[in-house]
């Protein structure tokens, strides 16, 4: 069962060190305003967590079924055998630094998403506000030009 746990823990430790190279990927796309692409990598992230998430869940179930009172890794840790606790304590501790690194990478993907849509927002208030006529007068629905009040003249001519 020991066994079972390293492995899981294994695997985990490879998908967030995956995570990690995808987020740097889509930030290098952020960088290089690819939306297809951003998409395309977003969709692999949103699927390698949801594929992380069951691991930790069968996890759960593994650490229950040595123990069924616990329910963290660190509750049983203190039974397991001294060279298998520590080499268990080192896939914790790299998994550990790859999930700071890779939540460090997801703020800075977030921050420059979020700036890339705030651009892009003001850039098309811009045009809109552009290509919005100045003057009301202008052509109605129909297609007609009206000006709802005709300009003064002067009367000439004889009386």
């Amino acid at each position: 069962m020991i066994r079972l746990v390293k492995e899981n823990i294994s695997r985990q430790s490879k998908a967030v060190m995956l995570l990690s190279v995808l987020l740097q990927e889509e930030f290098s796309l952020l960088m290089n305003k690819d939306p297809q692409n951003v998409t395309r990598i977003e969709l692999t992230i949103q699927d390698l967590m949801r594929q992380i998430s069951s691991e930790r869940l069968s996890l759960r179930n593994f650490i229950q079924k040595i123990d069924s009172s616990a329910c963290r890794l660190g509750e049983i840790l203190p039974a397991i055998a001294d060279d298998q606790r520590a080499e268990i304590e080192q896939l914790l501790a790299r998994m550990d630094e790859l999930e700071q690194k890779c939540a460090v990478q997801a703020t800075k993907n977030h921050q420059l998403a979020r700036a890339l849509l705030e651009q892009s927002s003001s850039m098309l208030d811009f045009l809109h506000r552009e290509i919005t006529p100045k003057q009301q007068n202008v052509y109605s629905a129909r297609g007609r030009y009206t000006n709802p009040s005709p300009q003064a003249s002067l009367i000439n001519g004889r009386l």
